[in-house]
């Protein structure tokens, strides 16, 4: 979590109101860089593609573009912003089960796609016969088991798999790549398993020439203690994946001359620790014993992770009349009882303290709906330097696509 004095609480919070997201920038970009140099001393030819998805803010998508990272995207509003941030097609990889009115301009400059479903791949052959001078490449995304007990939605069945390439290969389009994603399955078990599977495919269906190879997402990221210490078992390094995973491409590849490149697509694993989400205690009650910490936030403001965990905290005094309380649990603001923050709280705690959440980069802001309240402000400290990235959403920005008169 980032360090922050009482001193820089009390100035960001004049300056931006009670409650609002913190990029930590200067601790992304090393995460960022250690993460791809750790894989890249495995194979070389690995890059990383960072999912828009888990966090599309602008700030962030451009540092990983400076970076040189690719831009993985799942719809054309992410699209769009890949080529408004100043992406080429061939630097964006295209995901997703639906895919809009950019797949065409997409395929035909070269961009990287992934066909999720046979009625795709029709549509590409059919893009292919309607361009008949220009050479169409497309990968796939296969889907296979890998014992996370769930059968995935996405992808192609690799039982199928021969069906696709044939239709594709009679339209003249060329497979240059295979891409697989399987959630909920972020173990160093299930990750050795996806590459053993996915080399297993190239060779069976002599894809050994195609140009890339996309492991997907899923990957355990940097996390505080106080998180960590709440999962079960061995929680892969950076450093595990890597020789567990790009090991496997490393050998398999040893004796080829031209080796594709290798695509991780992380999101959470790259964001999801640096931001943090200032709040501030509004009121504490007890109900029938219970105690109940009121704030200025809700569930939807902390992502997906808080649902599941509690978060790492940092409580800043600013309150009067501080008393212990026991096993509280922090609520949000809007009228959900599922809306809860942070269970069994124990501690000294004021209205008016302010409340650090840790971790809550991935899923948060992307998927805040404009219920009850807008979403709040975001900023970035790099370097002791504060810089609003994200406004306050207005009133006007929820309404203005609502028509209201006759």
């Amino acid at each position: 979590m980032i360090e922050l004095s009482n001193k820089t609480i009390k100035r960001i919070t004049q300056m931006y109101g009670d409650s609002l997201y913190i990029f930590n920038k200067d601790e992304f970009i090393y995460n960022y860089n250690n993460l791809e140099n750790t894989f890249k001393k495995i194979y070389p030819n690995y890059r990383i593609c960072y999912s828009y998805k888990t966090n599309y803010t602008p700030e962030i998508c451009n540092c990983v573009k400076k970076m040189g990272g690719y831009a993985e995207v799942v719809s054309d509003m992410e699209y769009q912003l890949a080529l408004e941030l100043g992406y080429s097609s061939t630097r964006i990889v295209f995901n997703g089960p639906i895919k809009g009115k950019y797949l065409e301009s997409h395929i035909l400059n070269g961009g990287i796609n992934n066909i999720d479903r046979i009625e795709e791949a029709v549509h590409i052959c059919n893009i292919a016969d309607k361009n008949i001078n220009k050479q169409i490449k497309t990968g796939i995304r296969v889907n296979f088991d890998i014992d996370a007990g769930y059968i995935s939605r996405f992808g192609i069945d690799i039982n199928k798999l021969d069906e696709i390439i044939k239709l594709l290969e009679a339209h003249k389009v060329i497979v240059n790549g295979i891409h697989c994603h399987l959630s909920r399955a972020r173990g160093i078990e299930f990750w050795r398993v996806r590459a053993k599977k996915m080399i297993d495919l190239i060779e069976k269906h002599n894809l050994t020439k195609i140009e890339y190879i996309s492991l997907g997402s899923g990957m355990y990221g940097q996390m505080d203690l106080e998180l960590k210490k709440q999962f079960n078992g061995h929680i892969p390094s950076y450093q595990d994946y890597a020789r567990e995973v790009l090991g496997q491409f490393r050998d398999f590849y040893s004796s080829y001359k031209n080796k594709p490149i290798v695509f991780t697509e992380p999101g959470t694993t790259l964001v999801s620790k640096y931001i943090d989400f200032l709040g501030k205690v509004i009121g504490i009650k007890e109900i029938r014993g219970k105690t109940f910490v009121l704030f200025n936030c809700s569930f939807y403001n902390l992502g997906e992770t808080s649902q599941m965990k509690n978060l790492p905290l940092k409580i800043y005094k600013f309150g009067n009349n501080n008393k212990p309380i026991k096993n509280a649990q922090f609520v949000g603001y809007t009228c959900l009882e599922q809306d809860i923050l942070y269970k069994n709280y124990s501690g000294e705690l004021a209205v008016g303290d302010y409340v650090l959440f840790g971790n809550v980069g991935g899923y948060s802001i992307v998927q805040k709906p404009p219920f009850i309240m807008p979403d709040v402000p975001m900023i970035t400290i790099s370097n002791s330097e504060i810089n609003l990235i994200k406004r306050q959403e207005r009133y006007e920005d929820i309404f203005s696509s609502f028509k209201f008169k006759e």
